[in-house]
């Protein structure tokens, strides 16, 4: 094989099984449908658009309200900074093409990055080669090369950004680290714990002599810091100017959603462990609301029947639910008046509140711990191919089923052998290098975060955590060949 350090075989070769993985990605999706877009334009897609727009033409990051712009911050800008430019010079399909382009290169040199990761922190010449293939041939992350969301993106500047930081060796290196995972921030503002966590490690690394002198960890520290620093700057006196508020990453958690239906029905549902996920048939949102994308899909859940006893309270019941239904119903029907709609839209917005505050009065225990508790397993345990087809599995073809197998299998390959590592890790605590036990954290942080704090169980904020499993998966099956290839008898 080539040596590691041909970067421009080992790109070419990225890129090579990227588009491989595109083509079979846009013939199963049929994606080449005559509209001119070679990807996938759905859920906040639109908003991302919007925004770049916003920003080409009038140099303000904000949406359109009842026809005036206004400044906005739910998000952070990190996806403007490539939509924009590319909206000043072509036409909105074009853009969107130009980007997906775009995504599925720097995911081709981050898929060789992530190699070397895996190469510097296990140092076997196996361990690349398979994060390599393994990673480059996976689909759970690559889908999003083709989907204009900040996904594909942020998980290849965060991958970039780490490769820099952990093999720097000299302050052009940690710059460069900084500015890539500054980048990721400003694209998903809860990686900055994981931010915290490698200034930490920098301490670290002083304190066992890898700086020469103290001076030399400030030099890093601020050359690791100063793109960060200075775009939070930034972004803190925009918003303040803007806001006339202390705003220093974003307004809410959920990109600055305004008060009403949608977000009532949402926490209601996170509330008791429901998934508010209304794209998955498989989650409780579609009890209430279902997207018409997914009506020909078949619903996990029939009535409110099914739900779990112990969501219910004194202040509702199954019956209660389904008039919330009937009433949710109308706020999305045009054949009714504004102010009908409007009506409706204050009345079950109420509604839901005061169930919420009754589930958590009533029901303190399955609030803080049994809910969230919920939502972990849903997190993590689904077929892992949900994204190959718009099809039901039933009426697949025979290939496409095998397709759809195979990539379920390279799933919890990934998810169960790659936390097998925590095992390993535990048995050989004092033996396991700082830079070993950041490759897991980063995982954990992840599978902590989004079911257990955030009670956001979208599939797709599990693609962090993906890559960084597939080294430790890796490395657990070369553990396991190596064991197999070792010789039974040996001669003295």
């Amino acid at each position: 094989m080539p040596r590691i350090e041909n970067t421009w075989f080992w790109v070419g070769l990225a890129l090579l099984l990227k588009t491989m993985v595109m083509l079979f990605l846009i013939y199963n999706l049929h994606l080449l449908n005559g509209d001119g877009l070679i990807g996938i334009c759905s859920g906040d897609c639109p908003d991302y658009l919007h925004t770049a727009q916003n920003v080409a033409k009038y140099f303000t990051f904000g949406r359109m309200y009842e026809g005036e712009l206004s400044p906005y911050a739910g998000r952070m800008p990190g996806y403007d900074i490539v939509l924009a430019p590319l909206s000043l010079f072509f036409d909105e399909t074009t853009v969107q093409n130009l980007t997906v382009l775009l995504q599925i290169l720097l995911s081709a040199l981050s898929t060789y990055f992530l190699a070397k990761i895996a190469y510097h922190i296990f140092p076997t010449k196996k361990i690349f080669y398979l994060t390599f293939f393994i990673y480059g041939l996976n689909t759970f992350v690559a889908f999003y090369d083709l989907c204009i969301l900040t996904e594909s993106f942020f998980v290849s500047a965060f991958i970039i950004g780490f490769y820099f930081f952990i093999t720097a060796k000299n302050l052009w290196g940690y710059l460069l680290a900084g500015a890539f995972l500054t980048w990721a921030i400003l694209m998903r503002p809860y990686i900055l714990p994981i931010w915290a966590l490698l200034n930490l490690y920098l301490i670290y690394l002083f304190f066992t002599k890898r700086f020469a002198s103290f001076s030399s960890l400030i030099k890093i520290g601020l050359s690791f810091n100063l793109v960060f620093g200075m775009t939070e700057a930034l972004w803190i006196m925009r918003n303040y100017m803007q806001f006339n508020k202390f705003i220093p990453v974003v307004t809410d958690v959920h990109a600055g959603l305004k008060e009403g239906k949608f977000l009532a029905l949402m926490e209601f549902v996170q509330s008791w462990g429901g998934d508010m996920v209304s794209w998955n048939p498989d989650s409780e949102m579609v009890l209430f609301y279902k997207m018409p994308q997914i009506n020909h899909l078949p619903n996990k859940y029939q009535s409110f029947a099914d739900l779990p006893k112990y969501v219910f309270t004194s202040a509702y019941n199954a019956d209660s639910l389904e008039k919330i239904k009937k009433i949710y119903a109308i706020t999305e029907d045009t054949t009714y008046s504004g102010t009908e709609r409007m009506e409706a839209d204050r009345q079950v917005t109420a509604l839901l509140r005061k169930y919420r505050k009754s589930f958590i009065e009533e029901k303190p225990f399955y609030f803080y711990v049994i809910a969230p508790l919920r939502l972990l397993p849903k997190f993590l345990f689904h077929s892992g191919s949900y994204y190959l087809s718009d099809l039901p599995f039933a009426k697949q073809n025979f290939l496409q089923k095998m397709v759809k197998i195979a990539y379920s299998g390279l799933y919890y390959f990934t998810l169960l052998i790659g936390l097998a590592f925590i095992v390993y890790a535990v048995a050989n605590v004092k033996q396991l290098p700082v830079s070993q036990w950041l490759i897991l954290l980063i995982p954990l942080y992840i599978i902590i975060l989004c079911p257990l704090v955030l009670r956001r169980i979208e599939y797709r904020y599990f693609i962090l955590a993906y890559p960084f499993l597939s080294i430790l998966a890796c490395y657990m099956l070369n553990l396991l060949l190596s064991y197999v290839n070792k010789p039974k008898f040996q001669k003295t």
